[in-house]
């Protein structure tokens, strides 16, 4: 091995890392979710020299997307920066997935990727592709670290004013077993540039100047902002269509105006102003809101997007806009629906996918976490579940509404939970599968892994063309498949139960280790789940 003072690289490279954890630590991140390679290995060993000095959390993953995705979840739910950090080459491109729904939660992700000198970038040499600025649009800030003949350090920096995920790329020598340094330089602590100018308390003014019925839709809420939305949704005494990842349901001061989450009750309000709070929801009426420009919309979020391609009678207002005065409001006269008659469905049909989310909703306990699935989970779980026990906290994966990484994410939210649920589709779980391997490395504690597995993409079956489309189409959307996933439990020595019918359930429920993983496998009764839609 070539003598690192002899070659000046070994240095080189201890001035790199030393920059680059400066910037980590002005982030204030003390989580990092490792891959291990070749490339990254400098900066490895320094983080894991000082991870007891300076109370890091250090985890490691065999492969990025998974990585990247638990990382995604402790962001989540810690609100605070989480670093992933990975090797060079085809890794980076691990990331973006991550990225990607980072960007649109605004979560602050931070992705740190090894490179090799950028002298090699265009040549064609092994793991020398081009990484910098790979990420695009995606991330809020990019910084490139090298150092230099000139003595620069950074290079290629670039700073959005939008909250989100942040990208530091790190080149390397080659004698990458280096003189590495013992502590990083103190580094002043790093500020986002200010918040965008749409961000008008106009908006908000006009919204509540104007006339019209006024409904309000919530989805995607953190826990520690409901009492905020809990506040002025009491004081507004509004109709209220909550998704269960609001946080808000069952919340005793808006109980008198929580409406059961489903189209059929959002098309009955029919309102002519729609206040969001939180996320983007997932009903096809949001969406349909595109061809209503005379529908005004305020969107009320900490990520700074209007959910509507429109901007006619659409604007958005920061979150901390709440706390403003509310305008004298009219006595609200919205049309509100009559009684649903979904309790008798699903009493009719107890072995229906939306019939099971309720079935499993009563085996929660207070304060636990539940993750949902993108897709049909969801949408089944918010028509058929309105309130979960006390102090349970919801989450979903909402920002780019992906399918991938949502065990890993799960993972990620619940890592410190001492109870931990996640309701998924079977194609979901397949595109996660490596997602387990952390386990190992997290507290013991009582999770259940639910897969709703109904053999396919069945969302799909409810897509309005697909409906007469012919059965090559339909297996081509669906993907159907006779998979099981006790193997995969056995392979990760999970602890496995197969529920067709409601004896099932309780038998799991009563025997489970509550300090155990255990994955149940949830197969609904087709004929039941089509009669329910049919009739519903």
């Amino acid at each position: 091995m070539a003598d690192p003072a002899a070659s000046g690289s070994g240095n080189a490279n201890a001035r790199v890392v030393a920059q680059l954890l400066a910037e980590l630590d002005a982030l204030g991140v003390a989580e990092y979710c490792v891959a291990a390679g070749a490339r990254n290995a400098p900066l490895l060993a320094v983080i894991l020299d000082r991870a007891e000095a300076h109370d890091l959390t250090v985890r490691h993953f065999f492969e990025e997307r998974c990585a990247s995705f638990f990382a995604l979840g402790r962001a989540m739910e810690t609100r605070k920066a989480v670093a992933v950090i990975t090797t060079s080459g085809t890794a980076v491109a691990e990331l973006f997935p991550a990225v990607m729904e980072a960007y649109y939660q605004g979560a602050p992700l931070v992705v740190v990727t090894a490179d090799r000198p950028s002298r090699y970038r265009g040549s064609g040499a092994p793991q020398a592709v081009e990484q910098e600025g790979i990420f695009a649009k995606y991330v809020v800030r990019t910084v490139e670290l090298e150092d230099r003949a000139d003595g620069s350090f950074v290079h290629a920096e670039s700073i959005s004013a939008r909250p989100g995920p942040m990208h530091f790329n790190v080149c390397l020598e080659e004698d990458l077993i280096a003189d590495l340094p013992e502590a990083s330089p103190a580094a002043p602590p790093y500020e986002a540039p200010e918040a965008l100018a749409i961000l008008a308390a106009q908006d908000w003014d006009e919204f509540w100047a104007a006339q019209g019925p006024l409904a309000v839709v919530a989805a995607g809420i953190h826990p520690d902002d409901v009492p905020a939305a809990v506040e002025i949704l009491a004081a507004l005494q509004a109709p209220i269509v909550a998704e269960a990842t609001s946080n808000l349901l069952g919340e005793p001061r808006l109980n008198p105006y929580l409406l059961p989450a489903s189209e059929r009750v959002l098309k009955l309000l029919d309102p002519q102003r729609v206040l969001r709070l939180g996320a983007v929801p997932s009903w096809r009426w949001w969406r349909d809101l595109e061809d209503r420009p005379e529908v005004r919309v305020l969107n009320v979020s900490r990520a700074p997007f209007r959910g509507l391609a429109r901007t006619e009678n659409v604007a958005l207002v920061p979150w901390e806009t709440l706390s403003s005065p509310l305008p004298p409001q009219p006595e609200n006269t919205i049309h509100l629906p009559p009684a649903s008659v979904l309790d008798c469905f699903l009493e009719s049909l107890p072995l229906s996918e939306p019939a099971w989310m309720r079935h499993l909703a009563g085996c929660i306990a207070p304060r636990a976490t539940v993750f949902l699935g993108n897709s049909l989970p969801i949408r089944e779980w918010n028509l058929a579940v309105p309130a979960l026990p006390t102090g349970c906290r919801t989450w979903a994966n909402r920002g780019a509404n992906g399918i991938d990484g949502l065990v890993s994410t799960w993972l990620g939210v619940a890592a410190d939970a001492a109870e931990s649920w996640l309701i998924i589709g079977d194609l979901s779980t397949l595109y996660d599968l490596s997602a387990p391997w952390i386990l190992a490395q997290l507290p013991p504690a009582k999770r259940r892994l639910v897969i709703i597995n109904n053999g396919g993409g069945k969302i799909f079956s409810r897509v309005a063309w697909l409906k007469n489309a012919g059965p090559e189409a339909r297996k081509v959307m669906e993907n159907s498949h006779t998979l099981t996933f006790a193997p995969w439990a056995q392979m990760w020595g999970i602890d496995y139960k197969l529920i067709t019918n409601l004896e099932d359930l309780t038998a799991a429920h009563t025997a489970a280790d509550q300090s155990a993983c255990t994955v149940w496998e949830v197969r609904p009764d087709a004929k039941q789940t089509a009669a329910f839609w049919k009739q519903f």
